[in-house]
């Protein structure tokens, strides 16, 4: 290689250049650097995770086996789609309560002292009968026994004692006789001289029958449930049958005064009716039949002022009591019309000697 030339025109020769295999060296050093740097990023590309802290490198020597491996991409297989039906499980049909069957009663009255001095027993055996009547609520509003319901204890017109229901329960175990609790419902001073469904006349005050007694309705809920309250007690107490009297509104007396309004509407077939169905259902959970006591009179286009019509009564009623003042023909006729069925074990007669079917005395 030529030199730089002297002044007197010859060129120094100074060799080759000393820089150029350093360059050469530097120029491969880095080409290997690159292609290690691309081999190295390809081989550890499933490794390296990038952070918000950097560049993390995952070795895999340095992993823990019992850790899945790196997922890479998903695999996709494919099948058919399988329809999965989940029958409904059918739920349990409720066994209904039976309904109460219904024999011949021949019935005998017995008083409270007669239960308990043990003598009603010998008269139903004296009578040929084989069921006993107890009123166990009168037309005052005292019961014979102790009841646990707040009104009662409120109108104090529970029993001094409990030698009445002592003495059921233990005729009620002996299972020798039918027994029949008689329950004055509505015709009740003690309810209504405390305004628990007091029947009003149109002047707004408290209305009394011809025996000088003031009534409750079988549409106000507190006296309702009172009704029910006590009927459940005497069918826990070990009687089969509840015997509702005066269930109904007043029929007789100056009954055209009464005021018409919530507690006494214009159909009173409503309250009476929706009454015995609450109280026919729950006597019935009890395997204790219910009945209803008549007095009105029923005759063809005349209004019926109880409710109590035949079809109130043929839907309601186990049985039907009759009073004396009505037709046992005219009533029979009339309930079995309205759909009463088997009406000579279910309509009860005052006993007119010898006769056949139910009847009491």
């Amino acid at each position: 290689m030529a030199g730089r030339r002297n002044r007197n025109g010859y060129q120094e020769y100074r060799g080759r250049s000393g820089a150029r295999p350093v360059l050469l060296f530097i120029i491969v050093l880095l080409a290997v650097l690159l292609l290690a740097g691309i081999a190295f990023m390809v081989f550890m590309g499933d490794y390296i995770k990038y952070t918000p802290t950097g560049m993390e490198i995952d070795w895999p020597w340095r992993r823990d086996p019992t850790q899945p491996p790196i997922p890479s991409d998903p695999v996709v297989i494919e099948t058919e789609d399988v329809v999965v039906t989940v029958e409904p499980t059918a739920e349990p049909t409720p066994t209904p309560t039976p309904e109460p069957q219904y024999d011949p009663i021949r019935a005998v009255t017995v008083t409270t002292a007669q239960l308990r001095d043990g003598s009603a027993a010998q008269k139903a055996a004296n009578a040929g009968a084989n069921a006993l009547v107890v009123e166990m609520k009168g037309i005052n509003g005292k019961l014979a026994w102790q009841s646990a319901t707040e009104l009662a204890a409120a109108l104090h017109t529970g029993a001094a004692d409990g030698k009445t229901a002592q003495a059921v329960q233990e005729l009620a175990q002996d299972g020798g006789l039918y027994l029949v609790a008689r329950v004055h419902c509505f015709r009740d001073p003690a309810m209504s001289n405390g305004r628990i469904g007091s029947l009003l006349t149109k002047k707004g005050k408290i209305w009394y029958d011809r025996r000088g007694v003031c009534w409750s309705s079988p549409a106000d809920q507190k006296a309702a449930d009172y009704i029910s309250a006590l009927c459940l007690e005497l069918a826990d107490m070990g009687f089969d049958e509840i015997l509702l009297d005066d269930v109904g509104y007043p029929w007789e007396g100056e009954v055209h005064v009464l005021a018409t309004g919530d507690n006494r509407p214009e159909d009173r077939t409503v309250p009476v009716s929706a009454l015995l169905a609450r109280l026919s259902g729950e006597l019935r959970e009890r395997d204790t039949a219910l009945s209803v006591y008549v007095y009105e009179t029923l005759l063809p286009g005349e209004e019926v002022y109880s409710g109590l019509t035949a079809g109130v009564l043929a839907q309601g009623a186990g049985r039907v009591w009759l009073d004396k003042r009505v037709d046992p023909a005219h009533y029979e006729a009339l309930l079995t019309a309205a759909g009463l069925d088997n009406p000579a074990a279910r309509i009860v007669p005052p006993d007119a000697g010898g006769q056949e079917g139910s009847w009491y005395r």
